[in-house]
């Protein structure tokens, strides 16, 4: 999973979150093992972690493991045991916000999620999430923590984080959230959302069913068990619509502001993994959801 040693920071809840006192402890072992080591979360094998938790490790970059019958560390992202009968849907997307002192973080996000029907309602920096939703407030926040800051979000079924770095261009707005028990998009509510991407210029805007979850939480082995279902690239990030077998693609929005959708095969069980290779096969790691 990477070239330096890791650094296990463990705990033995059987249903892990991110609570205030395992925040700190990631972030102390973060700050002690910089340049020798990195930290990575380790549960008990047959554990599950919160969505924020598993968000938040994505995020900042941390692997989660556990420790396998022979001893040896094991990535706990990587799919295993069985999928889901039902899916739950995952939204992602970013934007990039000009650096201006009257910016206010967390428009994009709640303006992507309100067009799905899941808006915000809560917000921190550790579970539970008890304060409301509050864009300038969270905007002050993440300022305090950049050049990366990762905050919480949670409500109407959903739960998530919302990240926000510094870039030479700007600032990224980024977010990564779980709807459980989603009915699944319609083709009107898959436009809808497209729309809505484009008319924000988001830098990419995806959705992919979840068939690992339960509830708001990820089994041990479960998040491998997702398939994409729409990808929508901004103009700096794709190269016009060839090239994406499997999928459907089209060209929205009008120059120089033209966005690309992949549309791929929608899909009411677990596919084995087929969307995710075509999709890791058009774009690379760095761009696959």
């Amino acid at each position: 999973m990477t070239s330096l040693p890791l650094v296990p920071v463990m705990t033995p809840a059987g249903r892990a979150w991110l609570s205030g006192t395992l925040h700190r402890d990631l972030q102390q072992a973060a700050f002690e093992a910089a340049g020798k080591g990195i930290p990575a979360l380790q549960t008990p094998a047959d554990a599950t972690a919160s969505y924020p938790l598993v968000a938040f490790l994505k995020a900042a970059g941390l692997p989660w493991v556990v420790e396998g019958p022979d001893g040896a560390l094991l990535d706990a992202f990587e799919a295993s045991g069985a999928p889901q009968p039902s899916p739950a849907v995952v939204m992602y997307g970013s934007v990039l916000h000009a650096a201006t002192g009257d910016l206010v973080l967390g428009a994009f996000t709640s303006g992507m999620l309100a067009a799905a029907g899941c808006a915000p309602e809560y917000m921190g920096f550790a579970e539970p999430l008890q304060e409301p939703w509050n864009p300038e407030l969270l905007t002050a926040r993440l300022r305090e923590k950049m050049p990366l800051a990762i905050g919480l979000l949670s409500g109407n079924g959903s739960a998530g984080v919302l990240s926000a770095y510094r870039s030479e261009a700007g600032v990224v707005e980024s977010f990564d959230v779980l709807v459980a028990a989603h009915p699944g998009m319609s083709p009107a509510g898959r436009e809808r959302l497209e729309v809505a991407a484009v008319q924000a210029n988001a830098q990419e805007f995806g959705i992919d069913l979840h068939f690992g979850a339960a509830g708001l939480s990820i089994p041990v082995g479960g998040d491998g068990f997702r398939v994409p279902q729409l990808l929508v690239l901004g103009p700096t990030l794709h190269q016009g619509p060839d090239g994406h077998a499997g999928a459907d693609t089209e060209i929205l929005g009008t120059a120089p502001f033209q966005h690309l959708a992949i549309r791929y095969p929608e899909s009411s069980s677990w596919d084995g993994g087929t969307a995710r290779r075509l999709q890791l096969q058009a774009l690379g790691p760095a761009r696959a959801g």
